[in-house]
């Protein structure tokens, strides 16, 4: 009899638990999904749209090619972060308040994405809102760090026969844009032109930067 009430006790749990953290991943994937969404709206028509002729309809879409690209640098960032919580999420078997939390603060910083890429559009030649973009950037990257350094110490929210080397993987992987985030500062400083190619630049590097970080994954470990 102890048995079964053991065994419906764990039972239970576990659908608690599974249930909290699909939770979190809709309320994730609603934030990322708004907050996408809403750097859009940095774009406006300009208010004298009807009157335009053929000439002034080519000069503002050439006009635009710079604010499109800071959108589609934008975008992809908040895409890769997505990606990186999506595979958290996907190692979770069990969550908690201090956890819950930590994503609550992470969520906070993701929507002011929006609002930092809306500031760079209009004042593409200011050197404190690039700073303050690229603060953004880092500060959601290392919480969403924090998180999974929570998650994994102890093996605290993870299955405890998780290897190190998914751990250690994944931790190199969320610290690079941060880390990124915060030389692109001192690039700004130097060059603010150069700020904007770091970011396309950093798009075609990732991917080999974070397979040559995995070579020295002990380090994190």
């Amino acid at each position: 009899m102890n048995e079964l009430i053991e065994q419906d006790t764990i039972i239970q749990t576990n659908q608690n638990n599974s249930e909290s953290i699909l939770s979190l991943a809709r309320l994730s994937d609603c934030i990322f999904a708004f907050a996408m969404a809403l750097m859009v709206i940095a774009f406006d028509l300009p208010q004298d749209a009807k009157i335009m002729t053929d000439g002034d309809i080519n000069a503002f879409l050439f006009s635009q090619l710079k604010p499109l690209g800071t959108y589609a640098i934008t975008f992809v960032l908040v895409g890769n972060y997505w990606i990186s919580h999506s595979q958290q999420l996907k190692y979770l078997r069990r969550t908690d308040k201090n956890h819950l939390w930590i994503s609550v603060v992470y969520l906070m910083g993701l929507f002011l994405v929006p609002l930092s890429n809306d500031l760079v559009m209009t004042f593409p030649q200011n050197f404190l809102v690039k700073v303050w973009f690229s603060l953004n950037i880092a500060a959601i990257g290392f919480v969403c760090w924090i998180s999974w350094w929570y998650a994994t110490g102890d093996r605290k929210l993870v299955d405890s026969d998780l290897d190190d080397e998914t751990i250690s993987s994944m931790k190199i992987k969320t610290l690079i844009e941060p880390i990124c985030a915060l030389i692109s500062i001192g690039i700004a400083y130097i060059n603010q032109d150069l700020w904007d190619y770091f970011w396309v630049f950093l798009f075609f590097a990732y991917s080999p930067l974070e397979k040559s970080l995995n070579k020295f994954g002990v380090l994190f470990r």
